[in-house]
């Protein structure tokens, strides 16, 4: 198991996520301290705390660091946490995963959904849109729960691509069902952009939007997503630090229970 910090963004200039992985490290370094040690030991904890590094002025540049190191890190089937970082991080670490996984199956948690026309290195706003494009996962392979903000270009390409969209969740039961057996047997990858929850659970993030899931609802699908055996990685991504420190970090512990039940899943 390893856990590796993302600062990369590429969202048109707007900075703050880059700092999560030290936020995680500092404010719930006793708590991940403890669920680390039980997985690796203490002797490993170090190397396993690692971070790819990435020059946030070259997009470029840092997109081909984070293909590189996420492969690295898949070609030795270990199962991965990548800490973001914004969403831009998740298309270089899927490229990667998609090349030695060849069958994918991504499970993403958003409030939006990241599918505008994609640029040529895609930000926050397209990622998933590339993703898909470019054939790193299949589309009918694909399933975006939370979302309640859309453009019309992005709707019109989901229901072109028949990409599986969970707006309003009624039934949690079902929805958990229906995802764990369409994961079944599939190299599965998880995405959370921290931004699916409701702002009165995760405040300091990038773009909040009301009416999200309410953190016993995330959990839940969760839980039930980790119990999958062929899961092979989680991101966490969009959590702004800075703008945590007047709730208390309250964003960045939810982020760190994510991590860490993820960590204890078997």
């Amino acid at each position: 198991m390893k856990i590796i910090s993302v600062p990369r963004v590429n969202a048109l200039g707007k900075m703050g996520p880059e700092k999560m992985g030290e936020a995680l490290r500092t404010q719930n370094s006793d708590t991940l301290t403890n669920i680390i040690e039980k997985q690796v030991g203490a002797r490993r904890l170090r190397t396993q705390m690692s971070e790819i590094e990435v020059d946030n002025s070259n997009v470029e540049s840092s997109e081909k660091e984070i293909y590189s190191g996420a492969r690295e890190i898949f070609k030795g089937k270990d199962k991965a946490v990548f800490v973001g970082g914004d969403h831009s991080i998740t298309y270089p670490i899927l490229k990667a995963f998609g090349e030695v996984n060849k069958n994918a199956f991504l499970i993403v948690f958003d409030a939006h959904a990241d599918c505008d026309y994609a640029n040529k290195e895609p930000t926050h706003e397209e990622w998933l849109r590339a993703v898909i494009e470019k054939g790193f996962v299949r589309p009918e392979n694909v399933i975006l729960i939370g979302v309640r903000k859309m453009w019309d270009v992005e709707k019109k390409f989901l229901e072109e691509n028949g990409v599986k969209v969970f707006g309003d969740i009624f039934d949690l039961e079902a929805v958990a069902d229906y995802i764990t057996e369409r994961a079944n047997g599939k190299d599965v990858y998880v995405s959370v952009d921290v931004d699916v929850l409701d702002p009165a659970f995760a405040p300091a993030v990038s773009y909040p939007e009301p009416n999200g899931l309410l953190s016993r609802e995330l959990f839940y699908l969760l839980r039930r997503i980790f119990c999958i055996k062929s899961l092979r990685a989680l991101d966490v991504v969009e959590v702004v630090p800075e703008k945590d420190e007047k709730y208390d970090y309250r964003t960045v512990k939810v982020a760190a229970k994510i991590v860490e039940e993820f960590l204890e899943s078997k």
